[in-house]
Formats: structure tokens, C-alpha cells, sequence
């Protein structure tokens, strides 16, 4: 029994080895499918776990004390409001700091970088921690502000009153992991910077020497931190400070959501890609069984059991999964070691854990190693269940009897050309079911494909509507941000109108607030601006009478809170009360909505400044550049000036999205990539089965001397035929796909941006030639094939 058990596994060694070009690929296409699903599948749980050990490293803060915004203490007084609480031995380590607003020039090489920061200023260790990447401690420059300008890892910068400051290295604090808090304007995150410092080099800097404005603490571990942040809160209230905790850290949270929120989009991507590599498996490893069938009635007709002549058959099976599921841990470590450097450099965290998903390839491995075993059994289950004559009968399509599929759809159809010109058409109808297969196997990987592409063009989309919306008017305008609430007539504000780089000003008031309708609500980042004689006014839709006496709502906040103009929403906002401010709540009418994609962002009109308790006062302006200078003279020239915190050309906004949006294309590219190759592989292997199936055919055509382009033409055709179709309904698929990504999934992670589901004709175009273009190229590695085929061998058949 050992012996036979011997003799069918070399038979099966033998049969891999005749076939070993479509075992290879077959075994890269399982490779691919599983490879992916580990490698895309794994980043969510690479990110918490090094989010976790980053923050650990750093020993972030637990509990924050912020004073209100211009207010500070002499240093010692935090730190020993903290010692007296009740429960202060539950506190581990404590830190006092100054964060305070400063303007950064870091122009080099020609170029101009003139932005917004914080310099923030620690008095020693034991929480948030700066990590030096580069460089050496000291002042430290963020690292992702540092990469996206190109500076080097220590050299010089000028910061307000235009001092000049060297530091001595890049890194990033825990607070600073992603810059998440840099303000109200939309590309402030994108183009902020944090220089981390001694706390007397930042008290110098800030004209505060012997004063802090922070307390960050660590608790204890089994201590109970809100019993602590409650006696904290108490003690704080004396000098008008804030108390949160990490959980509060908008950073923190988005490191955490974003994560979890990512991971959505590439297991959509990492499943497609599967089941593209699944239908693919399932259809080449049926098609080469079936193109055996006249060996297993040979073997049937000299009588040998019907269960030995199965096991060969799915021994062959087994080894091409067993292959496939080993070659996949490769693919797998490659597409994650290509996600680990991509992630590593948009998001450069001081630790990073990122072990291969094991539970997660074995999913995968599974699937990948069950799917050839069911592909190979059903065929030999159809052909061992017929007579031994009908499975020896030889010809391309022995396995469906004198069946011919579809084929007779065309009889009554004349195309142009000789009648070899048809027979590709003819083919692809005479065997529905390989044609189908083999063309959602493609339409699979193209899904993949099309749903990266659409993505991308919605988020460009989107844009580009931004910034058509946000230069309608005055396209060459600033925001100017002020460090504090000025009165409009103020010396600040006068001297920056008397430059002369700058033409007209206008007050613009950004404030925080969260409007509630139906039992939803959404956080905004309300403007005052003038609605009627503005330099530049949101386009609005839908205006009732006196739109300045209401607020005027994006169309995704509309639509979130089920509103519409002329509605009556509640809006909790600040009103200025003595040196600071309380919440309230006012019913305002939504006097219009505009098209901008961010929800947050709302307006009301500059007479509404009373409903704040902001009468003659402004925390920002908009200017526009005088006759004969540009928005950089501008820039330039309010760099510095007292109460001033940055100018920003609004120009800059959609520019600067674009630039977040072009570096994490990089990731995409890889999902791209496998999709490519998985495409080419379906269709060579296609094509390769295809000519073993067809070989008595071809060698008849060569007999009565049809050339080997002609016969390559016709297997090109039928290859383009079946990728068309592909290609065709992979884009159908990848639109729902993409919409259900943008209108349900993108709606749950990002609800904050009003995204379109856009897929552009070029995209379209470029997926309709990439798709057939890949399959049309894999005939032609038949050709060396072809020509060295032995035409009487392979005429000559025992019947």
C-alpha cells in the first residue's frame, strides 16, 4: 500500500514538474491573494501596538493643567499646587512647561517658509519626553514639519522679533505625534511647526522669563486617575486653569481612530484582491484538471480504481496550495515591509512594532490552500462520474461532450476577415464558464484597482471644488492670525494696515462652537465675516431674506443635522464674560448653507459679533496685497510684527492638501501594483492552459499553413476579449465599490469632509488600457512555445 501511495506522489511530482511554468504562476497567484491580505491586513494592529509603546517610551501625560490663552504664573506654582492635593502621592512625575505662539522662518535655498508655531518649553524629564531622532537634544524642531521643508537636521531658524535660533536636532514629543490642536485654519496642521526647548530658552523667547503656563503629570499605575484629575480641576480653578486628561488630546485620539479607521480601507482592499486571486486559482487549476480528462479515462478504461486516479489529481492540487500558501508568507512580508516604510516615514513614531500578522495569514493561507483542493475535485468528481469512452474522447472541449456553450449565437453573425477572424469569438462562447471565470478573476483585481483610482479622484475632486470656492473673489487674500481678541482700531491692527504691502483689511473672527438639530449635533469652527461687502464671501445657497441674521452651515452639516435654510438650530458658543468665557446655547436661524467641503466650517456675519460678547474685537484678519506687491511681500512683511501670529495667501490651503494627499498616494501604489500583477498572471496563465488545451487544433492549422502570427492573433483576441469583459465590469464593480466606500464607509471614519464619489474619464480611460493591455501582452509569451511545437506528435492521438 506504501508503494502505491509512493508511486502516485512521484506521478503527481511528475505532472507539477511537466506543468511547472502554471504551477509557478498559479502558485504566485494564491501567493499574491494571500500575501496581500496579510500585508494590507495587518497595519491597524502594527499602528495601535506601536502608538502604545511610542506613548509609553515618552511617558506621556496623563492629566494637563492649561492656563487660559496670555495668562501665566511664576514657575513653582503648578508644581506645587499639584503636591498639596489630596491624593497627590498618587502622582508619579510632574512637569511644568511654557507653550507659547511664535512665527518660524525657515526660508532656505531660495525658498520662502514663513509659518505658524509653538515653541514649548519643558523644565526637565519624567513626562512627554522629547525623542531626538536626529541630532542631539537641546531645541529640537518637530520632525514632520522638519521633513516636509527639507531642513536639516540641526542649523538655524528666526522665530518672532526676529531673533535668530540654532537648534541642535528633529524629533517629536508625545503631544506632537500628529498636529492635531495648531488652530482653526484648514491647512494649519499641514504647515505648523513646534520647536521643543529648555523652558529659560522658551521663557526668553517669549518675553516670560520665571513664568510657565502648563503642568503636565503621570499617575501612579493602579491609581485612580479621575479621583486625581477631580481635586486637580478644584485646585486649578484659583488660577483659571483647564484640566484634561489624554484621552481629551485631539491628537491622541486621532492617532487611535485613524488607525482603526484606515484598516477599513485596506481589508475592502485586501479582500478584493483575495477573491480576484481565488477566482483566479479556482479557474486555472479546474481548467488544467479538465484538460487532463482524457488521461483519467484511459486510466478508468484499463482499471484502475476510480479513488487512486482522484488522489493523483488532488495530490497535484494540494502541492500547487501548499506552494502558493508558502510563497504567500513572502509576498506578505515584502507588501509589509513596503507599508512599514511607507508608514514609518508619514507618521515617524519613536517605536515601531510590526510583526508579521500571523492570525491574519493564516486566514488567508487557509483560504488560499482550500480553494485549488475544491478547484481540482470537482472536475475529476465530473469526469470519473462518465463513461471511460466519453472521457477519452479527444478535442479542445472534451469535457463539456458535443456541446458547444454559446457558440451558435454567432451563426447568424458575419464579421469581416477570414474565418480564423472568428474562431476567437467562437472560443470565448463555447466555454461560458472558463470565459466567466477567468474574466471575474480580472474584474476582481480591476475592482481593486478602480476603487484606488476613484478614491484618489474624489479626494482631488474635492479640491479642486475648495479651491475654486475659497478664490472666487480676491484669490491673492490672507488670513492673518492675531495671538489674542484686539479691538479693531487697535495698534496692532493699525500697523498692520499701514504697511504698504497691504491694501484693504477686514476684521475675520474664528471662534469654536457645536451646533444641534434633531437629535444630532456637529462641532464648528464658526467665522465672522462680512456677508454683504466683504472682500471675499462664501458662495451661499438657498439664502432666506437677511442672511446676517443667522448662521450659515456647510451642506454636509445641513444635511447631517437634517436642516435646511430658514430652520432654527441651538448652537452653544462662547460669550466673553470679564478676562474669560462661559458656554451658552442660542437659538439661530440657518440662514443659508455654502458648498466647502469641510463640515466644520460656518460663518455669520460680522453684526453678529454681540452674540459672542465681541463687540470691536477680532482674533484675525483677511488683507489683501496693495497695488504692485504680491501675497509673499505681504507674508514677508507681517512676519514678526507684534500680535501678529502668521499670515497665510489662501492659495496655500488647497496646495498643501494636495501635497498630504500625493504623499500617501505612495501606499496606494502598492495595492496598485499587486492588482497589476495579479491581472497579468490570470491572463498568462489563461493563455498558457488555453494552448495545451488547444494544441491538436493549432498543430492542424499549422499543417495546412497558417503562420505563427496568425495563430498568436487569434489567441490574443480571445485574451482580449475575456480581459475586456474584465476589465469592463471590474470598473462597473469598482464604482459601487467606491461609493459605497465614500457615501458609507469615508461617511463613519472622516465625517468631517463632504466627499463626492468622483471617477474621472481619465481614469477610466487609463484602466480600460491597463487591464487590457496587461492580458493582450500574455500571449505573447506563447510564441517560443508555438513555434517549437512537434506538429505530427501532436497530431497524432490513440483513440
Amino acid at each position: 500500500m506504501s508503494g502505491t501511495r509512493g508511486l502516485w506522489l512521484r506521478w503527481s511530482w511528475r505532472d507539477l514538474r511537466r506543468r511547472k511554468g502554471l504551477v509557478v504562476t498559479i502558485a504566485l497567484i494564491i501567493a499574491i491573494g494571500t500575501g496581500s491580505y496579510a500585508g494590507l491586513g495587518g497595519t491597524s494592529q502594527w499602528r495601535l501596538a506601536s502608538n502604545d509603546a511610542s506613548y509609553a517610551a515618552l511617558q506621556v501625560h496623563d492629566l494637563r493643567v492649561t492656563l487660559p490663552i496670555g495668562a501665566s504664573v511664576p514657575a513653582g506654582t503648578l508644581a506645587s499646587m499639584a503636591r498639596q492635593l489630596p491624593h497627590a502621592s498618587d502622582i508619579a512625575a510632574s512637569q511644568e512647561r511654557l507653550v507659547q505662539p511664535i512665527e518660524v522662518d525657515a526660508s532656505h535655498d531660495g525658498e520662502t517658509i514663513l509659518v505658524a508655531g509653538s515653541v514649548v518649553g519643558a523644565s526637565g524629564t519624567g513626562v512627554d519626553d522629547v525623542w531626538v531622532a536626529d541630532g542631539r537634544p537641546g531645541v529640537v524642531l518637530e520632525k514632520k514639519f522638519a521633513d516636509r521643508k527639507s531642513l536639516p537636521s540641526a542649523g538655524t531658524i528666526r522665530v518672532s522679533g526676529g531673533r535668530t535660533l540654532t537648534y541642535t536636532g528633529v524629533g517629536l514629543d508625545p503631544e506632537y505625534f500628529i498636529v492635531a490642536n495648531a488652530g482653526t485654519s484648514m491647512a494649519s496642521a499641514l504647515d505648523f511647526a513646534v520647536v521643543f526647548a529648555p523652558l529659560d530658552v522658551a521663557q526668553q523667547l517669549s518675553g516670560r522669563p520665571g513664568e510657565v503656563n502648563d503642568l503636565v503629570l503621570r499617575v501612579r499605575p493602579g491609581a485612580n486617575r479621575d479621583v486625581v484629575q477631580a481635586e486637580l480641576t478644584a485646585a486649578a480653578a484659583g488660577v483659571g486653569g483647564t484640566v484634561t486628561n489624554i484621552d481629551d488630546d485631539r491628537g491622541h485620539r486621532t492617532l487611535y481612530e485613524d488607525a482603526k479607521g484606515d484598516q477599513e480601507y485596506w481589508n475592502l482592499f485586501a479582500v478584493l484582491i483575495l477573491l480576484g486571486a481565488s477566482f483566479a486559482a479556482f479557474n486555472l487549476v479546474t481548467r488544467i484538471v479538465e484538460s487532463e480528462r482524457r488521461e483519467i479515462g484511459v486510466g478508468m478504461a484499463l482499471g484502475v480504481p476510480r479513488r487512486s486516479l482522484a488522489l493523483r489529481h488532488l495530490l497535484v492540487g494540494a502541492q500547487i496550495a501548499l506552494v502558493g500558501a508558502v510563497a504567500g508568507v513572502g509576498v506578505g512580508y515584502l507588501m509589509g515591509a513596503g507599508m512599514r516604510s511607507f508608514m514609518q516615514s508619514f507618521l515617524p513614531l519613536p517605536v515601531w512594532k510590526t510583526p508579521f500578522p500571523v492570525a491574519r495569514y493564516a486566514e488567508a493561507a487557509l483560504l488560499g490552500f482550500l480553494l485549488p483542493l475544491m478547484a481540482t475535485a470537482l472536475p475529476v468528481w465530473r469526469a470519473l462520474r462518465v463513461e471511460p469512452v466519453d472521457a477519452i474522447r479527444s478535442g479542445a472541449y472534451a469535457a463539456a461532450g458535443n456541446r458547444t456553450g454559446l457558440a451558435p449565437l454567432l451563426r447568424g453573425v458575419r464579421l469581416p476577415g477570414r474565418i480564423f477572424r472568428q474562431l476567437p469569438f467562437r472560443n470565448a462562447l463555447r466555454a461560458p464558464r472558463r470565459t466567466l471565470l477567468t474574466a471575474l478573476g480580472v474584474a476582481a483585481a480591476i475592482t481593486s484597482l478602480v476603487a484606488v483610482l476613484g478614491s484618489l479622484d474624489s479626494f482631488f475632486s474635492a479640491i479642486d471644488s475648495a479651491e475654486h470656492e475659497i478664490t472666487t473673489s480676491a484669490p491673492d487674500r490672507l488670513t492673518v492670525g492675531l495671538d489674542w481678541f484686539h479691538p479693531v482700531d487697535s495698534a496692532e491692527i493699525r500697523r498692520v494696515a499701514a504697511d504698504p504691502t497691504v491694501g484693504r483689511v477686514e476684521p475675520l473672527t474664528q471662534l469654536v462652537g457645536t451646533v444641534r438639530a434633531n437629535g444630532h449635533e456637529v462641532d464648528l469652527t464658526p467665522q465672522l465675516v462680512d456677508l454683504r461687502n466683504g472682500m471675499w464671501r462664501p458662495t451661499l445657497h438657498g439664502a432666506i431674506a437677511d442672511v446676517t441674521s443667522g448662521i450659515v452651515l456647510s451642506e454636509k452639516a445641513a444635511s447631517d443635522l437634517g436642516v435646511r435654510p430658514g430652520d432654527t438650530v441651538q448652537f452653544e458658543h462662547p460669550v466673553r464674560e470679564g478676562a474669560g468665557y462661559r458656554m451658552v446655547q442660542s437659538p439661530v436661524v440657518v440662514s443659508a448653507t455654502h458648498p466647502l467641503v469641510l463640515r466644520s466650517i460656518a460663518y455669520l456675519d460680522q453684526q453678529q459679533a454681540s452674540l459672542f460678547g465681541l463687540e470691536g474685537l477680532t482674533n484675525g484678519l483677511v488683507v489683501s496685497p496693495s497695488a504692485g506687491h504680491s501675497a509673499a511681500d505681504v507674508e514677508r512683511a507681517l512676519f514678526g510684527l507684534s500680535g501678529v501670529n502668521a499670515a497665510q495667501p489662501v492659495a496655500e490651503v488647497p496646495r498643501l492638501i494636495r501635497q498630504e494627499i500625493d504623499s500617501f498616494v505612495g501606499i496606494l501604489r502598492i495595492a496598485e501594483a499587486a492588482v497589476l500583477a495579479l491581472a497579468l498572471l490570470i491572463a498568462f496563465n489563461s493563455a498558457s492552459i488555453t494552448v495545451d488545451e488547444r494544441a491538436r487544433e493549432e498543430a492542424t492549422m499549422f499543417a495546412f499553413g497558417l503562420r505563427l502570427r496568425a495563430v498568436l492573433s487569434m489567441l490574443t483576441t480571445e485574451t482580449v476579449l475575456m480581459g475586456l469583459l474584465g476589465t469592463v465590469a471590474g470598473i462597473a464593480g469598482g464604482f459601487l465599490v467606491l461609493r459605497w466606500m465614500i457615501e458609507v464607509l469615508l461617511a463613519r471614519t472622516m465625517p468631517d469632509l463632504r466627499i463626492v464619489p468622483v471617477l474621472s474619464t481619465g481614469s477610466i480611460v487609463a484602466t480600460l488600457v491597463l487591464g487590457v493591455l496587461v492580458v493582450a501582452l500574455a500571449p505573447l509569451a506563447m510564441a517560443k512555445r508555438l513555434r517549437a511545437m512537434d506538429i505530427p506528435s501532436t497530431l497524432r492521438v490513440l483513440e
